[in-house]
C-alpha cells in the first residue's frame, strides 16, 4: 500500500515537472532558494583561526547585544504600538483621525536616517542645544540627557521605526473585535483598563505577536543603527569578517547563527498560535461603538499619542528639511544627481523583475494549483524573512566561485562581466523582495474570478494569452502596488547594497550613510530626504486601505 502511495506520488510530480509554468516555478524556486541553502550549508564548515578568534572574543558580545536588542525593542515596540491602536480604535478624541494615519509614518523613515537625524537633534553643536544655550540659558552639556551613541539609544530608534508594524496589525484586530464581549465585561462591573488587560488584550495575542515579531525580524536585519551607534551585532559582525577579516568562511557562519535567530522567531511565532482561534467576526458580531473621551482624558490621548509620532517621524524630518536646505548648494551637484540616477534605475529594474516573476509564480498557482506548486511558492518568499547581509553574503559565495572557475575558462573578461554588473545586486533584491511583490499579486489574484480564466481557456486561448489579455488588465492596482513597495524597499535597502554594490557604485542611501559615519550628518539630509519622500508612498496606500477602519 505504501508504495502505491508512493509510486502514485512520483508519478502525479514527474507528471507536474512536465508543464512548463510548474517548470518555470520549480527553477525559480532553485534560483532564490540557493543563497539559503549555501548559507545553511557552512553553518558546520571549519572556519578556521579567524572563526576561532571570533568565537571566543567576539561572539558572545554578538550574540547578547543582538538578545538585549530585541528584547529591549519587542518592550517599547509592545508598549507604542498596542496603546495607540487601542486608543484609536475604541475612542474618539480631537486629533484621532489624523493619528489614525500619521502614526504609520515612521516607517516612511528608515531607521538609520531616524538614528542619525537624531544623534545630529542631540548634538553638542545642533541647533536645538545652541538654542537652548543662548536663549534659555540651559547648561546642556556634552549630553542634556543621555547618550543617545549606545544601546539605549539604539533600542529606542529602533522601537520608533519599527512600532508601526505592531500598531497596523494590532489596529486592525481591534477594529474587528465584536463589542459583545466588552458589553459582558462592563455589565460584570470591570473597568475600561481590566476590560482592556482582562478581555482585549489577550484576544489580540495573535496580532501583537505577530506584529512585534515584524519588527524583531528588522532588528536583525539593521546594520545601520547598530554600527553607527556602537552597538557590535550578528549583522555588524558579518561587516567584519568580510571586510576587516576577509574571511568569507568566518561571514558564512555569522551569516548561518543568523539564520537560525530569524528561523527561531518565525517557530515561536508559529508554535504560540498553534490551534488557538481569536475570531471575532460570527453570528453574534456587532462591531463597536467608540467611546467619546472627556476633556482631561482627551488632552491624555492626544498627548500619548503624539509622542511616538513626533519622536518617530515629525522631529527628524523637520531636521531633515532644515539641513537640506542649509546643504543643498554644496551636496547637489552633478555627482548627487548620478547617485540619484544609480539609486531609481537599480529600483525600477529591480521591480520590474520582482514583478514580472512574481506575477508568473502566482498565476501558475492560480492556474495549476496543487501541494507541489503551493510549496514552491511558499520557497520563492523565503527570502523575505532573512537579513539583508545573509542574504549577500550567500550569493557572493557562490558568486566567487563562479568567478574563479569562469576567469580559467575566458579570461578575466568573463569575471569582469559577473561581479562588475548590477547582476548580482538585483539578483539579491529578487531573493530579498519576491515576498512584497508576490503577496500583493496574489491577494489581487484572489478577487478576480475564475470564471474568466475558464471562459478564456474555452475559447482557445492559451494560458498564455489568458494572462496577458485576462488576468493582467485586471490587475494593474495590485501590480502598481507591488511595483511602488519593491521600489521603495530596494530605494533605502542598505546592508545588502554595501556588500554587493560594483566598484566605485553608490546609491543614495550608501551616501547618506556615508556622509553621517564620517559625521557629516547636514550633508547627508537631501539624499536622505529624497529617500523618505518616497517611502510615504506606500504610507499612502496603507492609509488607504485602512482607511475605513
Amino acid at each position: 500500500m505504501e508504495n502505491r502511495l508512493y509510486n502514485n506520488l512520483a508519478s502525479n510530480t514527474l507528471r507536474q515537472l512536465k508543464n512548463p509554468w510548474v517548470l518555470k516555478a520549480v527553477v525559480l524556486a532553485v534560483i532564490i532558494a540557493l543563497p539559503l541553502l549555501v548559507v545553511f550549508w557552512n553553518i558546520t564548515s571549519d572556519g578556521g583561526e579567524t572563526w576561532q578568534h571570533i568565537l571566543r572574543n567576539l561572539l558572545p558580545a554578538y550574540v547578547s547585544n543582538t538578545v538585549i536588542l530585541m528584547i529591549g525593542v519587542a518592550f517599547l515596540t509592545f508598549i507604542m504600538g498596542v496603546s495607540t491602536a487601542w486608543i484609536t480604535s475604541v475612542y474618539h478624541f480631537p486629533g484621532r483621525k489624523f493619528f489614525r494615519w500619521a502614526l504609520i509614518l515612521p516607517i516612511a523613515l528608515p531607521a538609520y536616517i531616524s538614528g542619525f537625524t537624531w544623534a545630529g537633534i542631540l548634538d553638542y553643536a545642533s541647533p536645538v542645544y545652541v538654542f537652548m544655550r543662548n536663549h534659555w540659558g540651559i547648561d546642556t552639556g556634552q549630553f542634556l540627557f543621555f547618550n543617545i551613541l549606545s544601546m539605549p539609544g539604539a533600542i529606542i530608534i529602533l522601537s520608533l521605526a519599527f512600532y508601526p508594524y505592531v500598531y497596523l496589525i494590532t489596529r486592525a484586530y481591534f477594529t474587528r473585535q465584536s463589542s459583545s464581549l466588552f458589553e459582558v465585561a462592563a455589565s460584570l462591573g470591570k473597568s475600561p483598563a481590566s476590560i482592556f488587560f482582562q478581555v482585549a488584550l489577550p484576544l489580540a495575542r495573535p496580532a501583537i505577536v505577530a506584529g512585534v515579531s515584524l519588527a524583531l525580524m528588522e532588528v536583525l536585519n539593521d546594520y545601520g543603527v547598530a554600527r553607527y551607534f556602537g552597538v557590535d551585532t550578528f549583522t555588524t559582525g558579518i561587516f567584519t569578517a568580510w571586510f576587516s577579516f576577509s574571511h568569507p568562511p568566518a561571514a558564512l557562519k555569522l551569516s548561518a547563527y543568523l539564520m537560525i535567530f530569524v528561523l527561531i522567531l518565525i517557530l515561536v511565532e508559529k508554535f504560540q498560535r498553534r490551534k488557538m482561534r481569536y475570531d471575532m467576526m460570527g453570528s453574534s458580531y456587532r462591531p463597536m461603538q467608540k467611546t467619546k473621551l472627556k476633556k482631561l482624558q482627551s488632552v491624555g490621548a492626544f498627548v500619548l499619542c503624539s509622542i511616538p509620532f513626533a519622536l518617530g517621524f515629525l522631529f527628524p524630518a523637520m531636521m531633515l528639511v532644515y539641513w537640506s536646505i542649509k546643504t543643498v548648494p554644496e551636496v547637489v551637484d552633478y555627482r548627487f544627481w548620478e547617485l540619484l540616477g544609480n539609486s531609481f534605475l537599480l529600483a525600477v529594474m529591480a521591480s520590474v523583475i520582482v514583478v514580472t516573476l512574481a506575477t508568473l509564480v502566482a498565476f501558475t498557482v492560480r492556474s495549476f494549483p496543487s501541494a507541489l506548486v503551493r510549496v514552491l511558492a511558499k520557497i520563492t518568499t523565503l527570502g523575505y524573512a532573512l537579513p539583508g547581509a545573509v542574504v549577500a553574503i550567500g550569493i557572493l559565495i557562490p558568486f566567487l566561485w563562479l568567478d574563479s572557475h569562469l576567469a580559467g575558462i575566458g579570461g578575466t573578461s568573463v569575471r569582469i562581466a559577473l561581479t562588475g554588473t548590477w547582476f548580482a545586486l538585483l539578483y539579491a533584491y529578487l531573493v530579498r523582495f519576491m515576498a512584497v511583490g508576490y503577496n500583493s499579486i496574489e491577494s489581487g489574484m484572489e478577487r478576480i474570478s475564475k470564471s474568466l480564466d475558464e471562459a478564456s481557456r474555452s475559447m482557445g486561448m492559451s494560458h498564455s494569452k489568458t494572462l496577458l489579455k485576462v488576468n493582467i488588465p485586471l490587475l494593474t492596482g495590485s501590480l502598481i502596488s507591488a511595483a511602488l513597495l519593491v521600489f521603495i524597499d530596494v530605494l533605502k535597502e542598505l546592508p545588502l547594497t554595501l556588500i554587493l554594490r560594483p566598484f566605485n557604485f553608490d546609491t543614495l542611501a550608501i551616501r547618506a550613510f556615508e556622509f553621517a559615519s564620517d559625521e557629516r550628518i547636514a550633508e547627508a539630509a537631501p539624499a536622505s530626504l529624497i529617500i523618505v519622500l518616497a517611502g510615504l508612498i506606500p504610507v499612502l496606500i496603507l492609509n488607504r486601505i485602512t482607511g475605513k477602519y
